[in-house]
């Protein structure tokens, strides 16, 4: 089977995200999983070789399959015009912003025409995207507006420690009232399906609480007994291995530690949190730690690095790649068992 074909697009400039991708570009464990493009604008590459020392003869292509397989090259597809953003590090700025929307949205109408088997993303600056008239809160929603697609899923994986969310981007005091019996089954369907594709033949997921210790019988809340209990039934009944409500504070130590293949966590913070302790570490003990984000539920691929812009260490040619090369191999392993399938 041919390696799987992964247009990366370029995130924001004033970031880390063209540092790691030209990390990810030489790396025998990237280039050994999948055939790379990049989406995005040469002039930060150019910069970012001479930060890195990293030296590529940069091919610009007008498809894919002009690519060329050579490990010295950048196959680079611009969108439109040359970009216009400033070359400043750490800086928000509204030309960044639209350099970056218009990288997502070149790559995601190329995912779309099945010219690549896949998308991965490198971070974006939220604030500098908005500034320039892209309003959505991330990745996440501009590609499912790209796309069309009615229902998706953030899947967030460390290792083999993976979380899946029925609510994201809202305030805490809306979580209640979308905590819904279908939307805990098909965020709860889709990562069952995408571990299908990642070979696993039944997957055993566990349900997180709303509520402390899972509601208490309904003493501490009644979303438990009004929606996460008969969710977690219609699963079962679907076929789908599920287990819960389980209380919230020991659910995801017992996933990471290996009795489940996923949670299914309710909201935003109640996921992050456990993942990101389990992965980040800071100051003298920090180590390389890597971490994806994948959209479940869009007509395409897109995987992504689980850490941002990094405005803090721009420039200073220290950005780890790890999560970059993990995002390639997720891609990759999602559109090799898209094809098995």
């Amino acid at each position: 089977m041919s390696k799987p074909l992964i247009s990366i697009t370029m995130g924001d400039p004033a970031g880390i995200g063209p540092e790691v991708i030209l990390k990810t570009l030489v790396s025998a464990r990237a280039r050994a999983t999948a055939n790379m493009t990049v989406v995005g604008y040469p002039e930060p590459f150019e910069r970012d070789m001479k930060l890195t020392g990293i030296d590529l003869a940069i091919n610009e292509i007008e498809h894919p399959a002009d690519a060329v397989d050579d490990p010295d090259t950048l196959n680079l597809l611009i969108p439109g015009t040359h970009s216009e953003s400033a070359l400043v590090y750490g800086a928000v700025d509204e030309r960044c912003g639209r350099a970056t929307g218009h990288c997502i949205e070149h790559s995601a109408q190329l995912a779309l025409d099945r010219e690549i088997d896949a998308i991965v993303t490198a971070p974006i600056n939220k604030e500098s995207l908005n500034a320039a008239g892209f309003h959505y809160p991330g990745h996440t929603e501009f590609y499912q507006h790209l796309t069309g697609a009615a229902d998706i899923g953030m899947m967030l994986t460390l290792g083999n420690f993976r979380v899946i969310h029925v609510t994201t981007h809202v305030a805490i005091r809306e979580v209640p009232e979308l905590v819904k019996k279908a939307r805990i089954v098909r965020v709860a369907t889709l990562i069952h399906e995408a571990l299908v594709l990642l070979g696993m033949e039944n997957p055993k997921l566990a349900v997180s609480g709303l509520n402390p210790h899972a509601g208490e019988a309904g003493m501490f809340g009644k979303e438990e007994i009004a929606e996460i209990i008969p969710a977690v039934k219609t699963l079962n009944d679907n076929g789908i291995n599920a287990v819960g409500p389980l209380p919230p504070d020991t659910v995801f130590a017992r996933a990471y530690c290996g009795e489940f293949d996923a949670v299914i966590a309710m909201f935003h913070d109640q996921g992050h949190i456990a993942l990101k302790l389990a992965g980040f570490t800071f100051g003298e003990d920090s180590r390389e730690i890597g971490g994806v984000n994948t959209t479940l539920g869009l007509p395409i691929i897109r995987s992504s690095v689980d850490h941002g812009t990094a405005f803090d260490i721009a420039g200073k040619g220290i950005a780890s790649p790890l999560s970059m090369i993990e995002a390639v191999e997720m891609a990759a392993a999602l559109a090799k068992g898209k094809r098995i399938r």
